[in-house]
């Protein structure tokens, strides 16, 4: 009949097939959300009662500033870090079969467990060392570091501020010499999750002091300094920057270890980068600037919903504080009157040289 249009005797498959295929992309989306979720809880779980009951800053509160721009990079960074680690065990073969490299080479398999952590903890860290030096001197890693560095309050959560592409660049220098180095599944799992747990403990809001010992172990009091806001007579940071390692040892060796009495007066250097999720994932690419402009007229444009946004921040701060101050009595450390937070907007700083 003239003026019907021919539709496919296929379409219902085809309709069937996109709806399953949605169907396993949610679930698999929805299941990776509810394991950052299980993820953040059991990292939560220890360091919160912590940080109230020895903390390093006593005043500094657990909903502090920018606490949803550091959920943000946890899971959305995680899951890109996610599909990340999923596709690199998949190229990994390919490549090592196209390059003509094998595993069974160069294996550290048979050696025993801790011989094999300690190699690769002692060839990574020293690696990692000179790669975050780096990221300090060198201008295309440090716009990608500095999202980092722009923490303006230390604390578990902070340690997840980075841009996605850091993590996957430190995590390829992780898993590549894991695959290579043939080392057994549960030492590599033994030593991811270790890497993961101190890398939160040097972030956390809690004193630890170590004595002597703080030559040779890794904590907070040893990277805070490495966040510490510290500034010239012109307002300027004061390059280079000390602590860069996991372990105090290289920094000793290499003349960056630096670890005087007292507290760091303020943290963050980071002045450029902006304290906006979308806009700190553009930063690196010198994208942000626009982005930022439009989400300006955007709620220009949306007066009605920039006012219940302010309205739901009303709602809920009389909670918060409430649960502040009932925090605020676990603290076996009370504050003292001369500690400050971190001043919000203080000098700017120039990026290092290229």
């Amino acid at each position: 009949m003239a003026g019907k249009v021919a539709v496919p005797a296929n379409i219902g498959v085809a309709r069937v097939l996109s709806l399953l295929t949605l169907k396993v992309l949610a679930a698999k989306l929805f299941s990776n959300v509810g394991a950052r979720a299980f993820l953040l809880l059991s990292i939560a779980g220890p360091f919160i009662p912590l940080e109230r009951l020895i903390p390093y800053r006593p005043r500094q509160k657990l909903f502090r500033a920018r606490l949803v721009l550091d959920l943000l990079h946890f899971f959305v960074g995680g899951l890109i870090m996610i599909l990340f680690v999923r596709a690199s065990y998949i190229v990994l073969p390919v490549i090592s079969g196209w390059a003509g490299v094998h595993a069974s080479s160069i294996s550290v398999k048979n050696l025993p467990g801790w011989e094999q952590f300690l190699i690769f903890e002692a060839s990574w860290t020293f690696l990692g060392y000179w790669l975050h030096r780096l990221e300090h001197t060198w201008r295309p890693l440090w716009r990608l570091h500095a999202v980092h560095e722009s923490s303006r309050e230390l604390d578990w959560l902070s340690g997840f501020r980075l841009h996605p592409l850091e993590p996957a660049m430190f995590q390829a220098l992780t898993i590549v010499p894991l695959w290579f180095f043939g080392m057994s599944i549960p030492v590599a799992i033994t030593y991811q999750l270790y890497a993961y747990v101190m890398a939160h403990i040097q972030h956390a809001n809690i004193s630890l002091p170590l004595g002597p010992l703080k030559y040779v172990f890794p904590s907070p009091d040893f990277h805070r300094w490495h966040h510490a806001r510290n500034l010239d007579a012109n307002g300027q940071k004061v390059w280079p920057v000390p602590n860069y390692g996991q372990y105090p040892i290289w920094d000793v060796i290499f003349g960056t270890f630096y670890m005087p009495k007292g507290k760091p007066a303020a943290y963050g250097y980071a002045d450029d980068v902006p304290m906006d999720f979308v806009g700190q994932l553009a930063y690196p690419f010198g994208l942000h600037l626009p982005i930022l402009a439009w989400k300006k007229r955007f709620w220009a444009n949306h007066p009605k919903l920039a006012q219940r946004v302010t309205e739901l921040q009303s709602r809920v701060a009389p909670t918060h504080e409430a649960m502040e101050a009932r925090l605020a009595g676990l603290c076996l450390l009370p504050p003292t009157a001369a500690e400050t937070l971190p001043a919000p907007d203080a000098a700017r700083v120039t990026l290092p040289a290229e």
